[in-house]
């Protein structure tokens, strides 16, 4: 369940994240989520600390850095990662 605080912090999350190009595949984001909801975050970012060399390494951690910031448990953090394709082309 995402508390009212969350849901505040949500919304400066997504601020934050912006409307950039993250270059992170869908394939690549549903995983993470899994790994977030099923593991938490550490396990999340060590999944995206292996993806080594690669433009969606250094987005995909940016934006659970950003998650984490904000202190989002996992529900949220991964309905942000749902949206993030939405967030990023300014329609969220």
């Amino acid at each position: 369940m995402i508390t009212d605080k969350e849901l505040e912090n949500m919304g400066k999350a997504i601020g934050e994240i912006g409307t950039g190009k993250t270059c992170i595949t869908s394939s690549v984001i549903s995983e993470t989520k899994k790994i977030l909801l099923s593991k938490g975050y550490d396990a999340a970012e060590l999944y995206a600390a292996q993806l080594t060399g690669t433009d969606e390494n250094t987005e995909l951690i940016r934006v659970m850095m950003i998650l984490r910031k904000y202190n989002l448990g996992p529900e949220a953090g991964a309905q942000i990662l749902d949206k993030l394709s939405a967030i990023e082309s300014g329609k969220w």
